[in-house]
């Protein structure tokens, strides 16, 4: 028997929309919620060259989902993906391997269903404006997902190479909406609705970018784990959520996202109704560093959609 592996093409063909993405992040939630599901932390390394190795796990009663993922400044230049990996899932009960699913289509699409989760219940339903920081891959994946679940009118791109910009530009007109090219961050963010952070960590813009310059009933998502954002900042998102508080909770105080003090909660507690969405008076803000249970989602979908 061959095992299936699941391509970046072949997954493009299986047409998984945003919305299903996040009620498939919701579902498996509600499940983690009751005992159904669990996830391991993520284990990270760094290594001295620059290079970010990770790891994630989560199952249910039918599958365990691990992903393995490679960051590599150094990928590029050889005419490689600055992040690569693979996705294994494997029967829950037995090992049996079930399948194998490219790590960056999932990584990418799964990092931008997290976000328009926390969107569908933080951000402003008849969002109009999008800002994003960053345009690259998480870029283009939070593009079209937020594309889908807002009426979108304008993105505003603030990247750093001009290729980059200009292919999410004509994404965004693909999608219907006017592109606007920013010159700083604080440029881009003032006035938006929706303000994506997607920068790597080699990719430091000019300045800290500041939580002061949200909007009162904005949304920001920092898929980044917000690297370049000026911390003493942060306490003005209300509320400020990070995507799992256990995972948060095994880290030293050094690495962790935020300070625990200003952390409302996590995804769970909004959807499973613990935590008022914009029970605060300022902009709200969802710093994460990728969830397991997301990618167990994902890859629930996926399998699902390849009828696996």
């Amino acid at each position: 028997m061959t095992l299936p592996h699941l391509t970046a093409a072949g997954l493009d063909a299986l047409g998984l929309s945003a919305a299903t993405l996040c009620d498939a992040i919701e579902e498996t939630i509600r499940e983690a919620d009751a005992g159904r599901a669990a996830s391991a932390p993520k284990a990270m390394l760094d290594r001295p060259d620059g290079r970010y190795m990770m790891t994630t796990m989560a199952a249910d009663d039918r599958f365990m989902v691990v992903k393995s993922m490679v960051q590599n400044p150094a990928n590029p230049a050889a005419g490689l993906p600055y992040i690569d990996g693979l996705v294994s899932v494997l029967d829950a009960r037995t090992g049996q391997p079930v399948a194998l699913i490219d790590g960056p289509w999932l990584t990418a699409r799964r990092t931008a269903a997290l976000s328009a989760t926390a969107a569908r219940y933080l951000a402003p339903p008849r969002a109009r404006v999008l800002a994003m920081l960053g345009a690259g891959v998480q870029a283009h994946s939070h593009l079209q997902a937020l594309a889908e679940l807002f009426p979108l009118q304008e993105l505003r791109i603030l990247g750093r190479g001009q290729p980059g910009i200009d292919r999410l530009a004509a994404a965004a007109r693909g999608l219907g909406l006017a592109p606007r090219i920013a010159t700083s961050a604080q440029e881009a963010i003032e006035g938006a609705d929706i303000v994506v952070s997607a920068l790597s960590r080699d990719a430091a813009p000019s300045g800290a970018i500041r939580a002061d310059w949200l909007g009162p009933r904005s949304f920001a998502a920092l898929p980044d784990l917000g690297h370049h954002w000026a911390r003493d900042s942060l306490s003005r998102l209300s509320p400020l959520l990070v995507d799992d508080l256990a995972q948060e909770a095994s880290l030293p105080p050094g690495k962790r996202l935020s300070d625990p003090a200003q952390v409302a909660g996590d995804l769970a507690d909004l959807v499973m109704g613990r935590l008022t969405p914009r029970s605060g008076t300022g902009p709200a803000g969802f710093v994460f560093r990728g969830h397991a249970l997301g990618d167990l989602a994902a890859a629930r979908a996926i399998l699902s959609g390849a009828g696996l």
